[in-house]
């Protein structure tokens, strides 16, 4: 159902972008070579995560909008959070098929990539993102936006920042699961449930967060992720012939809506 991410590198997901604007070129394997990912775990990006609830019904995508998040954090680990969830919340926009909360969404990361050094990494691709909005060329959109990820956590490995990539992977993950679970809660379906079983993936990311450098683990927002992950993952990952009820879904979306709470909070 789901386009797998990469086994080991950011190569498989630079591959999977077929249609570039003018001005953004495909990764070379150069490029993403060495920068790990989700080392041989399947996980769908957020735009297919969402593709596959549109196929189960209608979704009302616009409602799950959020308004921007507090002004940007100091912190470069809350930074890189804070942007997985906004390239998340860029599938919601182009999935709701919404151009102006595209471009609003497009100059957020913008800021967002700008804090961490990376503007240059982002500006071909944000050119590309509005035109592909004005021409509402939503698949194209997605890919683009696939790219962006893909170019950034390139970018941050090079500079050996591969922590950062652990970080805004998880944050674009988070969302994206309390976008589903948010339609979810509101439209159950047993299909819908099944979509949302992701077994595996918290406890990956848990694995991941407690190897990063102290520093960055015991920070406030990091370390109650941290601890309110592996009752995520227990939910996500119930027998594949027991969908999550719709209490379970409802459960799952106050976890994921809390967590995306603790990253955009301004900084104490």
């Amino acid at each position: 159902m789901f386009r797998s991410a990469c086994v080991s590198t950011l190569l498989a997901l630079a591959a999977c972008v077929c249609t570039v604007a003018d001005g953004a070129q495909p990764l070379a394997e150069d490029q993403v070579r060495g920068a790990e990912f989700l080392d041989g775990l399947s996980v769908p990006a957020p735009g297919e995560l969402f593709a596959a609830f549109g196929k189960i019904g209608k979704p009302d995508w616009a409602a799950f909008f959020r308004k921007q998040p507090p002004a940007p954090h100091t912190s470069r680990p809350l930074i890189a959070l804070n942007l997985g969830t906004r390239i998340a919340d860029g599938f919601l926009a182009a999935e709701a098929q919404d151009r102006q909360q595209v471009k609003n969404i497009s100059m957020e990361i913008k800021v967002l990539a700008k804090s961490l050094g990376l503007e240059q990494e982002f500006m071909a691709r944000s050119n590309s993102i509005a035109d592909f909005a004005d021409n509402r060329r939503w698949d194209a959109l997605d890919e683009e936006l696939d790219a962006v990820q893909s170019e950034l956590a390139a970018a941050m490995t090079a500079r050996s920042d591969a922590e950062l990539v652990t970080l805004m992977s998880l944050g674009c993950w988070l969302r994206s699961v309390d976008i589903a679970a948010a339609l979810l809660a509101t439209e159950y379906t047993p299909e819908g449930a099944k979509v949302l079983r992701l077994p595996a993936v918290a406890d990956f990311f848990a694995t991941r967060l407690d190897a990063l450098p102290a520093k960055i683990k015991t920070l406030p927002a990091i370390a109650e992720i941290r601890r309110r992950l592996p009752a995520l993952g227990a939910t996500l990952s119930l027998p594949a012939a027991t969908p999550a009820s719709a209490e379970t879904v409802a459960g799952i979306h106050d976890l994921t809506a809390a967590m995306i709470r603790i990253i955009s909070a301004p900084e104490k």
